[in-house]
């Protein structure tokens, strides 16, 4: 009796262990031929998570280092496209169906584009072999050239992949029309243009997975939008660090540290840091376009005192900055403006005095010093001419703007009591912003220069209206309560007038020999 139970116990245990192989097997084909079933964002990027999360944005520009997993993220994006949904999600999950930006789930069949630097290598190097990694197995046939590069890919369902290449004409990429384009790697602005223009009949969308080495429009146009209000553009970061064994990828750390030890430092922050290489030498580094630095608006209570910041220029439109100061001295910039329109100095004042009466609260005024110097023809500044409008103000101080500008460094420090920084930004304030991401150290014209006499020590002045604009106030050492407690009567302290007779308090001119003083000067 005990030898036929161990014996049907013996034929059951094999029946299962034959059943279980069965499925091993089975598995290992599905994962064969259908391997983006099997798909995951890496859990140690938080970047790729938010890509996928993030996917009915209009456009997604993925910054990640060589080796980081972009250009896989893109492909299987791609694929879901094609197919109308992602199938490694579960069929209740709210991401499972691919949406265009209008909430609609895509059509099937679709159409898209998937541009690339080059046929020869990028495409037939690095998207084709993707393709072949992630697309499910017998679902799509290829179109190649004569030269065996693949140049279209056509699916079961209808949809359509058209393989471009930068080094095409850019006249090939116009007059096109699709639901979607992923660019991999930078390519030629007019290019872009082109392809956005086509997306426009489905309201479509785009995204680009890229090592930001070249092409430093996609910085200009693309990514200076990011985290806007209108929450169009999306922007992530892919580290090579997210992609090591470690931490569930595949890189060898000491693979991943030889290469990195063998970049120059500029390169090294392209290549592993996500900096835009032309803006590596940032000199606000700190600074991102996101809280706490870039934040929500709200409503400024009356009992902070404002200062407006004046920068005019003889060829480019008059900047203006706004900045709130809160009782535990924190400074918000709260509004700026800088409009090719307003030409004339009436304009520019007649726009300060509408954007103000909403405020209710009169602020002081700084203007750069190069204001007071005299015109050709009129023999009038253009502080006086401002003054003339009714917008009175004291020339900032410029010297020293190397303390200026450490200050900005200390003010952007996240203070540990606060859990933010003192200078902070309002997300309306879109030059403000500009300048943040654009304002960089100077660079000699060359790298023999640069290998002999080292790092330039001097910024470079573009991009720098608004940076300038906020140091006036640290240099002028604006506090809370030194503006809360000022004299009203500037009569009485001429201290606290500029030696052309601007008074920085009452937002008058305390006499009428301001004028004959800065003829004189």
């Amino acid at each position: 009796m005990n030898s036929e139970l161990k014996s049907c116990s013996a034929t059951v245990l094999h029946e299962k262990l034959v059943e279980l192989y069965k499925q091993l097997l089975a598995l290992e084909a599905a994962y064969v031929t259908q391997k983006i079933v099997f798909f995951r964002p890496n859990p140690e990027s938080p970047g790729q998570n938010k890509f996928f999360n993030d996917s009915e944005a209009e456009i997604r520009l993925v910054l990640g280092d060589n080796r980081s997993g972009k250009s896989a993220c893109g492909t299987v994006e791609a694929i879901a496209h094609s197919l109308g949904y992602r199938p490694w999600l579960p069929e209740n999950h709210p991401n499972r169906i691919v949406r265009l930006p209008n909430g609609r789930p895509i059509p099937v069949p679709n159409i898209g584009r998937v541009v690339a630097q080059d046929y020869s290598q990028a495409i037939k190097q690095t998207i084709w072999p993707k393709l072949q990694e992630w697309g499910p197995r017998g679902w799509y046939t290829v179109r190649k050239d004569n030269r065996g590069i693949p140049v279209e890919i056509n699916w079961k369902n209808g949809s359509i992949w058209y393989l471009m290449s930068d080094d095409q004409d850019d006249e090939v990429f116009e007059g096109t029309a699709g639901h979607w384009f992923w660019i991999d790697e930078p390519v030629g602005y007019r290019k872009y243009a082109a392809l956005s223009r086509g997306l426009v009949d489905y309201h479509g969308h785009s995204w680009l997975t890229l090592t930001p080495l070249s092409q430093p429009w996609i910085a200009d146009v693309i990514a200076e939008r990011a985290n806007d209000p209108d929450g169009k553009v999306k922007v992530y970061h892919f580290s090579i660090y997210e992609n090591m064994r470690e931490r569930g990828g595949f890189l060898e750390q000491q693979a991943v540290d030889s290469f990195i030890k063998n970049l120059r430092s500029d390169e090294r922050a392209a290549r592993v840091g996500g900096e835009w290489l032309h803006l590596t030498g940032r000199v606000y580094k700190e600074w991102k376009p996101e809280p706490p630095y870039w934040i929500e608006p709200f409503i400024i209570p009356k009992t902070w005192p404002r200062v407006c910041v004046i920068d005019p220029h003889p060829r480019k439109p008059i900047a203006v900055t706004w900045v709130a100061i809160n009782p535990d001295n924190q400074k918000y910039v709260y509004r700026d403006l800088f409009d090719e329109k307003l030409v004339t100095v009436s304009q520019v004042a007649a726009k300060i005095k509408e954007l103000e009466e909403k405020d209710n609260v009169p602020p002081i005024r700084l203007i750069d010093s190069s204001a007071r110097e005299l015109e050709r023809g009129t023999g009038l500044t253009i502080q006086q001419k401002f003054s003339e409008q009714g917008i009175y103000t004291t020339a900032a101080p410029k010297r020293n703007a190397a303390f200026g500008y450490d200050s900005i460094h200390d003010a952007l420090t996240v203070r540990a009591d606060w859990h933010e920084p003192e200078l902070i930004v309002f997300n309306t304030c879109a030059n403000v912003k500009r300048n943040f991401l654009r304002f960089v150290w100077d660079d000699w014209r060359n790298s023999r220069d640069r290998d002999i006499k080292g790092e330039r020590q001097q910024v470079r002045k573009t991009d720098d209206d608004f940076i300038d604009s906020i140091r006036y106030i640290y240099q002028t050492g604006l506090t809370y309560s030194m503006l809360k407690n000022m004299p009203h009567d500037t009569e009485e302290d001429e201290d606290l007038e500029d030696k052309y007779g601007m008074s920085m308090f009452s937002g008058e001119l305390t006499s009428d020999r301001c004028f004959e003083r800065t003829r004189e000067c």
